[in-house]
């Protein structure tokens, strides 16, 4: 039987995860309609992985498929910032350094996931 922190280590993960996901999901929703199309297949997939997350049966290959999704959103509203003429620059480098605080900490969650008793954000 799991040690009860693997169990709650896990589901922080997980939420950790939704949460990422959930917030990329809403800076690609209000982006004007042709950038969004552009996009739309990598929130879509993002969105599904993190709706899947729950129901996995391997919820430790269902965390880094979320977070490889996530970093490839994340990626793609960076790149349609940065093509933005109307966007300024510092508005970008903002945008990639909230991007990739959240990324970290996703990154940081996977990594104490795959020690034995860890738990997040330590």
């Amino acid at each position: 039987m799991p040690s009860t922190k693997l169990v709650i280590g896990g589901a922080a993960a997980g939420a950790i995860g939704v949460r990422v996901a959930r917030s990329l999901y809403g800076l690609w929703h209000v982006l004007p309609p042709a950038d969004r199309e552009r996009i739309a297949a990598f929130a879509e997939d993002t969105k599904e992985k993190a709706l899947s997350l729950r129901g996995s049966s391997d919820r430790e290959q269902a965390e880094a498929e979320l977070r490889a999704s996530s970093e490839t959103l994340a990626a793609a509203l960076v790149e349609t910032a940065e093509a933005d003429p109307e966007v300024p620059e510092d508005d970008v480098a903002q945008l990639r350094d909230d991007l990739r605080r959240e990324l970290d900490r996703l990154a940081v969650v996977g990594k104490h996931r795959a020690e034995p008793g860890a738990q997040p954000g330590c």
